[in-house]
């Protein structure tokens, strides 16, 4: 592609998920000297700002959205209202945006408003088919016709993931929307590191929208005092200086840097996560054997993630609720875990070049 576009991007804030995953391709447009404008706010804007230098950067509306303590699919119901007000907000961002400066490509990472009618927009998802629990068939019907919908105001549609929906399963198979897969995306790389704590430990990995963010990592940290293995918690909060504590047998960093982050990974003798999608990702380029999955309570496609993959004999999982470390670690459920395999841009690649 001979043309340098002036590309207007930005992620969901529910959670960093959605903008690691983004950073595959943002590099790529990156060396291709694009002019990237990335949209952050206060939870996004020092992950983004790190990973892409020689980016513009402009503060967009946030969601604010939080997941309830009960956080069960009514409660979520309950979000929809506050979804639409963002939506309409971060819509009108884009339409000032516009009228001021040059934009030739709209990329959003699962924000539903980020788009304009006259310039090619792109929604990054994978979501197509949303998966509610048995009892709210009606409120999953008119959820579903709102995010086709939603969907359908975009030009185009990019799955990360490959066209045997490899990992999303059910959630990327839709007949009525046009969805292009661009392969699996991660931004962290197989390491040649050492152990970086010399010793086994397991590690815990938090992410997504709070409450349920620091419930689970209070959980963890009252739970490891109890256990005589090493414990690490990364706290995935890329806003907040890069950290150390020592609390007895458990060190805690706010974040890390790709490459720490993978080495990390890498070397664990067990590893507990959440059944985020890009999580999922990460743990897939990185071939991870031992890994653990809790899913965010009421976050049906993080529920649907962890039955999946265990079902494929890849990981297990428990709900958060009745999650126990000393007896998980003791139990060591360990299924096969993933074979290693690099991220993908190919499809991508592809589909810049005939936009």
């Amino acid at each position: 592609m001979q043309k340098k576009l002036h590309i207007l991007a930005a992620p969901l804030d529910w959670g960093l998920g959605h903008a690691t995953r983004m950073i595959p391709f943002l590099r790529y447009l990156s060396e291709q000297k694009h002019h990237l404008m990335m949209g952050v706010n206060s939870l996004t804007s020092a992950f983004l700002k790190a990973q892409l230098p020689h980016a513009k950067f402009y503060d967009i509306p946030s969601y604010n959205i939080e997941y309830s303590a009960s956080a069960s699919s009514l409660s979520l119901a309950k979000l929809i209202p506050k979804m639409i007000k963002a939506k309409k907000a971060e819509n009108n961002w884009v339409k000032e945006f516009v009228e001021n400066m040059q934009v030739d490509l709209i990329i959003s990472d699962s924000r539903f408003g980020f788009y304009h009618s006259s310039i090619p927009s792109v929604i990054i998802t994978h979501q197509l088919t949303l998966q509610f629990p048995i009892g709210y068939s009606l409120l999953g019907k008119i959820a579903q016709a709102v995010n086709e919908k939603w969907l359908m105001q975009f030009d185009q549609i990019w799955v990360p993931d490959s066209k045997d929906h490899y990992l999303s399963g059910n959630l990327s198979i839709n007949k009525k929307l046009n969805a292009h897969f661009i392969g699996h995306q991660s931004r962290l790389k197989l390491q040649n590191k050492p152990n970086p704590v010399g010793k086994e430990y397991i590690l815990c990995i938090l992410s997504g929208p709070e409450p349920q963010r620091t419930k689970l990592e209070e959980l963890i940290m009252k739970q490891s005092s109890s256990v005589k293995e090493q414990v690490i918690i990364i706290g995935g909060k890329p806003q907040e200086d890069k950290s150390e504590y020592d609390l007895e047998n458990t060190i805690y960093f706010n974040h890390l840097q790709d490459d720490e982050m993978a080495a990390f990974i890498q070397n664990a003798s067990f590893i507990i996560s959440r059944s985020g999608y890009s999580s999922i990702m990460d743990y897939y380029a990185l071939g991870c054997k031992h890994l653990f999955l809790i899913p965010t309570p009421g976050q049906t496609e993080q529920i649907y993630l962890a039955k999946r993959l265990k079902e494929k004999g890849i990981c297990d999982f428990e709900y958060q609720d009745a999650f126990d470390l000393a007896k998980l670690i003791e139990s060591k459920n360990i299924l096969s875990g993933f074979d290693i395999k690099s991220s993908s841009i190919s499809e991508f690649e592809d589909l810049i070049l005939n936009i």
